[in-house]
């Protein structure tokens, strides 16, 4: 969100035990998380499962001796760990598919609609990425991270970050180039 430094906000929860602060760190990144999460194919219900318990180990820890210094990337790298734990203890070494979501409407309908469709459209050809290509899209486009932080995450080079969202972007061109064509094709396969 423009306009809230979120870096702030942490220094102000782990100075002075800010419970708003905290609340307003928990709403702010929490719907980015649970996606990162499901990304790296967890249930939505364990995905926010993780993401709480990984709130609640921070606001616990929030004391320690060493003070997070970037809180967004500390909290993207911790959720990234759980997943892999939890992959690791449900014995989960296969990546699980996304469910085939239902075509959009056709027809004439409002610009609000259409947008809600091209959406849509646009969520369907990013869950047929790649697990990691999905992931560093969001992370880079939707959440804001550089190549280097998103590197650091998900412990890759940079390079690789950048081939991927290159192989993303014009995956989903060619997705929305099909949505101009007529909602009910179907989006070539990778």
């Amino acid at each position: 969100m423009p306009g809230i430094d979120i870096q702030a906000m942490w220094d102000t929860v782990y100075r002075t035990d800010d419970q708003q602060s905290f609340r307003n760190l928990f709403n702010h990144f929490y719907t980015g998380l649970v996606r990162f999460a499901t990304d790296l194919s967890i249930s939505r219900e364990a995905a926010e499962e993780i993401v709480s318990d990984v709130f609640v180990q921070l606001w616990k820890n929030r004391k320690q001796d060493d003070p997070i210094v970037h809180i967004k990337t500390y909290l993207f790298t911790a959720v990234r760990n759980r997943c892999y734990n939890h992959h690791r203890d449900q014995y989960k070494h296969q990546w699980l598919e996304l469910e085939e979501e239902e075509a959009p409407l056709t027809g004439d309908v409002h610009p609000q609609l259409e947008w809600k469709e091209m959406q849509l459209w646009l969520d369907k050809a990013i869950g047929t990425l790649s697990p990691q290509g999905r992931t560093i899209f969001r992370l880079v486009r939707e959440e804001g991270f550089k190549y280097k932080e998103v590197a650091a995450i998900l412990e890759i080079s940079p390079r690789t970050v950048e081939t991927q969202l290159v192989r993303a972007t014009s995956r989903l061109r060619q997705a929305l180039q099909h949505y101009g064509h007529g909602l009910d094709q179907k989006i070539p396969a990778r």
